[in-house]
């Protein structure tokens, strides 16, 4: 009886064996269909996809040459970088000078109206729509349903990019097409137009900068005239060239005609002391009486009526002030304009080439074993998650 211990655990290990001979078959089968239906899952998600991608990749993408273009936009703000404190100011707000001017030849050359312009002078249409380019991505695509303005501008947003180094502020233009040479068109054709928009912007901003001085400079001409105008006709009213002058006659004869008295009072007086009686008394007196008669009409000649010289000198002094001023302003105006012009110069923006567009020797697109690599990567990673989330509800609905 000393053996039954290890007898009865013999039998019970006997009994394990059998019934694990009973159940392994049925985990077997479970374990299969789950693999089937993995299998399934795994060919909807990672093995179609892929296999799409390998046989667009390999078989079916076209080459694509790219031409690049490096250039700067710079503004006016190039001046204040030149200095510390301009520096300074543009390294803590993060921008760059001109970048405001290179985000505008940016937008530029990814509008509509760049697209509107190749299409017109380049032949943007052919180009996009060469033979050797695949039914994918060439325009109009592969069963041509569209070929109006809006598709051309969308295929080209997939054959044109431009961007900006934040720190450098050089634009980068890259530009795709199935033949180098025409790569390099439309690069040079791009760069050469955005120069154009540069020079626009810089007449633009000119124009509106000398407009009002140009135009203070025309009025201030225009009241000068009329001032001249005015003298004119007032000459010809007075009878007299210059009332300066015409008052010069009256003020010497009154100047004479004063010492002509003084010298006749001053021999009637003596006259009048030495003899009383003398016949050259009343003649004297007489003179006097002619001469403050003479005297007095000069006088009002002069400082009369509005007709006197002094009238005339006024209203003539008058208008000659009015004429120096306007002269002074309208001297004014011209430097004003001269400074306007020599600043909207300083103003001017300027599309620098860095590196004109090259002539590519090689394909650069599609990079196909990465893209299918991205592809397959992206499809394990899909079906990854979608196995675990099915592996949680599966152990969720078991519990």
């Amino acid at each position: 009886m000393s053996d039954f211990p290890y007898f009865r655990r013999a039998l019970t290990a006997s009994r394990e064996a059998v019934a694990g001979t009973a159940v392994r078959p049925r985990r077997i089968g479970a374990i299969g269909r789950l693999f089937g239906a993995v299998n399934i899952w795994f060919w909807a998600i990672v093995g179609v996809p892929t296999l799409v991608a390998a046989v667009y990749y390999f078989g079916i993408a076209s080459n694509l040459y790219m031409s690049e273009a490096d250039f700067v936009v710079r503004g006016p703000g190039t001046e204040k970088s030149m200095s510390i404190a301009g520096m300074m100011s543009s390294s803590s707000s993060g921008e760059q000078p001109g970048q405001d001017e290179a985000l505008i030849v940016q937008q530029f050359i990814m509008s509509r109206d760049v697209v509107r312009k190749l299409a017109r002078h380049d032949d943007l249409r052919a180009v996009l729509d060469r033979p050797e380019g695949d039914s994918v991505t060439r325009f109009p695509g592969m069963f041509f349903w569209r070929n109006d303005f809006e598709a051309l501008y969308k295929a080209y947003s997939r054959f044109v990019e431009v961007d900006i180094d934040g720190e450098t502020g050089v634009s980068v233009l890259k530009v795709k097409a199935y033949r180098p040479e025409d790569a390099q068109k439309i690069a040079q054709a791009l760069v050469t137009y955005s120069e154009q928009l540069v020079n626009d912007l810089n007449d633009r901003t000119r124009q509106d900068a000398l407009r009002s001085f140009k135009q203070e400079v025309d009025t201030t001409q225009t009241h000068i005239a009329d001032i001249q105008a005015k003298l004119t006709a007032y000459r010809v009213k007075q009878q007299m060239l210059d009332p300066k002058s015409a008052a010069e006659g009256p003020l010497a004869l009154l100047q004479v005609l004063d010492t002509e008295r003084a010298d006749a009072q001053a021999k009637l007086a003596d006259a009048i002391k030495t003899s009383p009686n003398s016949p050259q008394v009343p003649l004297y007196r007489t003179r006097i009486v002619s001469l403050d008669r003479l005297i007095a009409d000069d006088r009002t000649r002069i400082t009369g009526d509005s007709n006197s010289v002094a009238a005339a000198e006024t209203e003539y002094e008058r208008l000659d002030e009015a004429r120096k001023l306007g002269e002074t302003e309208l001297a004014s105006a011209y430097k004003s304009l001269e400074e306007a012009r020599l600043d909207a110069q300083r103003q001017q923006l300027f599309l620098e080439t860095v590196a004109r567009p090259n002539l590519p020797d090689y394909p650069l697109y599609p990079k196909r074993v990465l893209s299918f690599s991205l592809v397959l990567a992206s499809c394990l990673l899909a079906y990854g998650i979608a196995w675990l989330l099915v592996a949680s509800v599966r152990e969720h609905a078991a519990a």
